[in-house]
């Protein structure tokens, strides 16, 4: 097993994050890659995070993905 990189982008509008996760989750469908999958988390700062699954699920405080 190879390790991934982490992935994370932050955005002050919630819209926009969904947007930029939406483009990454279709963009990975469509390069037949169902490995990586990307989620929308709360920020640090109240803002919002786009980040890697995996990393979604290491911070534990819940997170939504979108098609």
């Amino acid at each position: 097993m190879t390790k991934r990189e982490t992935y994370c982008r932050f955005f002050a509008a919630e819209n926009d994050a969904i947007a930029r996760c939406q483009l990454k989750n279709r963009a990975c469908r469509r390069a037949n890659n169902y490995r990586d999958t990307y989620a929308v988390i709360d920020g640090p700062e109240d803002n919002f995070a786009v980040v890697d699954l995996m990393t979604a699920i290491d911070f534990g405080s819940g997170y939504s993905i979108f098609d």
